[in-house]
């Protein structure tokens, strides 16, 4: 998975996940981010980052779901508490 970064337009970050060798970019949106941080306000670049590459793999299996046509369930994503311990890449540009 891949964050390319921040679309103001669609307040959403462009993602990149790989479904069996074919790059399909998806958008993750500031709403799920604030929701999970509980939060009303807008999530830093720097804690959404973190959050995408703590959840990569719930997000990649909903896209999956996704792209087979079908409805994802409700995702088990890690608490914010929790996600402070993983430790992750830089995003590459």
């Amino acid at each position: 998975m891949q964050v390319l970064g921040k679309d103001k337009l669609e307040q959403a970050y462009r993602v990149v996940v790989d479904l069996d060798g074919k790059p399909v970019e998806v958008l993750v949106s500031d709403a799920l981010l604030s929701s999970e941080y509980a939060r009303d306000a807008k999530v830093s670049h720097s804690d959404a980052y973190e959050w995408i590459a703590a959840n990569q793999h719930a997000l990649t299996d909903a896209v999956r779901v996704l792209a087979a046509g079908k409805q994802p369930r409700a995702p088990r994503l890690m608490p914010w508490r929790s996600q402070r311990r993983v430790k992750t890449c830089p995003p590459k540009f």
